[in-house]
């Protein structure tokens, strides 16, 4: 990243988000044959000109017949998990069947395959993404005779959509009101502030860019969604800080930051964000190229505890809950061959809450359960995921 100017933006989205589509599939059920007239020996007239007087059989039949005049419509909205398929067909098939509209064996194993591309064409797009299940009459001029119509929708949001409307929604201080305690004790170690220069990835408004320009620390800031780089750049003016911001994905490969320049590189709730192994290993990569020999790296993660091996259901919520899963394996492995030494793995909410000095604790309403992993996972028992401090040096 060479030398951003602050009043230049690059804007980069995490994730194109894909445009609404709605697909109409087969009705569920075809119109059902009104109930079977009696036998001959059942009705008092013999004459098949002569009128059907059963009152049972007649009350059947407009009975049924009501449900011409009756219409209903029902909206689900799932996250586009695949491992969800199950709960999603699920949801559908009780809607039908309380309408009397339980389909084909045929026909439920054709929705099953409808859902099943939807949700992954949605979760490739992004964690994100919702897939909105709309079912309308199938012929709404003979209303629930007509059958059922499953409409579907998949709504993509990046990650830069998703947070630019938090500031809307929540109040500030978004992310806490003080910095981490973990980032302030490992600049403070680091020598003089003018000396050390400081990458920001993921900055946000400035939680921690601010505190270390405070402190004399040169500081370059990279940041994905464009409002909070703006906040941070307002900031920053009135104090004439040290601090050059730019907008972007860290994991674009057009995104580069300046080679062999910091003494300092922090990453705090950005890895929770990743999608998998090779996008770690990518972040390392580049994080090495940025550093120069005997660079610290302070990044935060959610690592397995006690051996805990996530399924694809846990991974994907995880990913849906900006709580991206990681095995202490897969860490070791994506910086295999790097040149990058750990230094120490901490739990970070303990650390954290031992080592605060502020007012303000917790630093959000969400943070303590977001830390602990119960975002994924809300038991009363610890889970098996909690966020770490992982310090690394740069060999």
């Amino acid at each position: 990243m060479d030398s951003p100017d602050c009043s230049r933006y690059r804007v980069m989205s995490l994730m194109p988000a894909e445009p609404a589509r709605i697909t109409p599939i087969q009705p569920v059920n075809p119109v059902q044959p009104p109930p079977q007239p009696p036998s001959e020996s059942q009705n008092n007239n013999t004459s098949d000109n002569s009128p059907i007087t059963d009152r049972d059989y007649l009350d059947r039949v407009v009975g049924q017949n009501t449900r011409k005049y009756t219409m209903a419509k029902a909206e689900f909205s799932v996250p586009c998990m695949p491992s969800m398929l199950n709960e999603a067909l699920r949801l559908l098939q009780e809607y039908c069947q309380l309408l009397g509209k339980p389909g084909t064996p045929e026909e439920q194993e054709k929705l099953r395959a409808f859902l099943s591309q939807k949700l992954q064409e949605g979760f490739n797009a992004s964690p994100h993404s919702r897939l909105v299940l709309m079912c309308v009459p199938a012929k709404p001029q003979i209303g629930l005779l007509g059958g059922v119509s499953i409409q579907t929708k998949v709504v993509s949001e990046s990650l830069s959509d998703k947070y630019t409307t938090w500031p809307k929604t929540r109040p500030d201080p978004l992310f806490g009101s003080e910095p981490d305690v973990k980032v302030m004790n490992v600049a403070a170690s680091l020598g003089e502030p003018s000396q050390i220069r400081v990458l920001d990835v993921g900055a946000g408004p400035g939680r921690n860019s601010l505190p270390l320009a405070r402190r004399g620390h040169p500081v370059h800031a990279l940041e994905l969604t464009p409002v909070f780089a703006e906040k941070l750049v307002q900031a920053a003016k009135p104090e004439n800080l040290p601090v050059e911001v730019a907008v972007g994905n860290v994991l674009d490969p057009l995104v580069r930051m300046r080679p062999y320049y910091y003494q300092y590189v922090i990453s705090t709730e950005v890895i929770s964000h990743f999608r998998n192994t090779q996008e770690l290993r990518l972040f390392f990569g580049k994080m090495c190229d940025a550093l120069v020999t005997g660079g610290k790296l302070l990044v935060s993660l959610f690592l397995t505890e006690g051996g805990y091996q996530p399924t694809d259901l846990v991974r994907e919520l995880g990913e849906v809950s900006f709580s991206s899963i990681f095995t202490p394996g897969e860490l070791r492995q994506s910086i295999e061959g790097l040149p990058l030494n750990m230094v120490s793995v901490e739990a970070t909410l303990e650390y954290e809450k031992q080592h605060h000095q502020g007012e303000s604790w917790p630093p959000t309403p969400w943070y303590e359960g977001w830390c602990s992993g119960r975002n994924v996972f809300p038991i009363q028992k610890k889970p098996p995921m909690q966020l770490y401090w992982v310090l690394m040096e740069r060999s």
